[in-house]
């Protein structure tokens, strides 16, 4: 009796911990997501950028976010490609669900939503969460190898653009001049820290300590069979097209928020490239969603392009962004609310072998 309570104790202990170490992230992500949005709109005078975001084309936004939405259905539907091979048959309203809840979850911790839409299907479709998640990182690469492309291209056609952000903010280029100076002490500080992973995992699965190592050794081979699925993959033509349909909508919805408003609807297909390549730098700092940096950054690209930071820059990259995080939020929302109810009486098919035929099509 007394081990039970002692046990029950530790674990409420440790979910509390939990609890408060979210809430703890979460206000430590809210508050450099504030502090970065106020440094772009610093000095900006909040009744002339209402009046220009007031100025709003609804109709085309409204198009820009149907788009968004359709890259949300597509980036699902290419998830189910990938997780195919190992014999699931994933309904597609619960893989379109975890990637919104995704998104949502990255509006509150930075990058946690990867995490989050496996877990969300270990408890809907009883997948393996470590071969999801092998899945998810074949994703990131397909997208960073599509990304790498365009952006070489643009930056190579148009590197006045990326120069002149940078001669225009000083302290920017200061920053990337004293990082350049530490590049070889960082590449061999992550050297060393990769090393040591490995060598405290090979340490683990070897003991076996506590059953650790035999857990953390399935972990790792799923997470491996994830990442190696896109050899066996039977639609690999769908998998390549949804890739390409999901990078292109991200760049063309900028050219339809161009058009929303009469200050920017003169831009062409070239400023959306370079707003696509240059904001998702700011969209990797860590903060919400990219609050702040982004906002920065298309505010600068958009002023090479003739258009006035205060109010019209300001605007369009608050209402562009703004759109963006209220459909994430909303959707993200009634996702959460449908997910019980879609899957009340759903029972999930778990293939009796889930290991992917990576011979096949290969």
């Amino acid at each position: 009796m007394h081990q039970i309570l002692i046990f029950n104790y530790g674990r409420h202990c440790f979910e509390v911990k939990n609890y408060l170490s979210t809430i703890f992230k979460v206000l430590i992500f809210a508050a450099v997501g504030a502090i970065l949005f106020w440094f772009a709109y610093r000095g900006q005078d909040l009744g002339r950028l209402l009046g220009a975001a007031s100025e709003a084309r609804w109709g085309w936004i409204l198009c820009a976010v149907l788009l968004m939405a359709l890259s949300h259905y597509s980036r699902a539907v290419r998830w189910g490609l990938l997780l195919e091979p190992f014999g699931y048959r994933i309904r597609t309203v619960n893989l379109f669900f975890s990637i919104v809840v995704m998104y949502l979850a990255n509006m509150v911790v930075p990058r946690s939503g990867e995490v989050v839409r496996c877990g969300v299907m270990t408890k809907y479709e009883k997948v393996k969460f470590s071969r999801s998640l092998g899945t998810v990182v074949t994703e990131r690469i397909a997208d960073v190898v599509v990304f790498v492309a365009v952006a070489v291209v643009v930056l190579m056609t148009h590197a006045d653009v990326a120069l002149q952000v940078l001669d225009d903010n000083p302290s920017i280029e200061e920053y990337l001049v004293g990082l350049e100076s530490h590049v070889p002490l960082i590449l061999l500080g992550l050297v060393a820290f990769v090393v040591s992973v490995i060598m405290v995992i090979r340490t683990m699965v070897r003991r076996n300590s506590f059953g650790v190592g035999e857990r953390l050794s399935r972990a790792l081979h799923g997470l491996k069979d994830g990442m190696m699925t896109v050899m066996g993959l039977k639609r690999r033509w769908a998998f390549v097209f949804h890739t390409l349909l999901i990078n292109f909508i991200y760049f063309f919805t900028t050219y339809l928020f161009f058009k929303s408003f009469p200050f920017t609807e003169h831009l062409g297909l070239t400023a959306a490239l370079m707003i696509f390549v240059l904001g998702t730098f700011g969209v990797i700092v860590p903060s919400p969603g990219g609050i702040g940096t982004w906002h920065f950054i298309v505010m600068e690209v958009l002023a090479l392009y003739g258009v006035a930071k205060d109010p019209d820059g300001g605007a369009f990259a608050l209402v562009a962004h703004g759109m963006q995080d209220l459909l994430f939020a909303i959707v993200g929302l009634v996702a959460m609310v449908m997910l019980p109810f879609v899957n009340s009486n759903y029972q999930p098919v778990v293939p009796d072998e889930t290991e992917p035929n990576v011979q096949e099509n290969s």
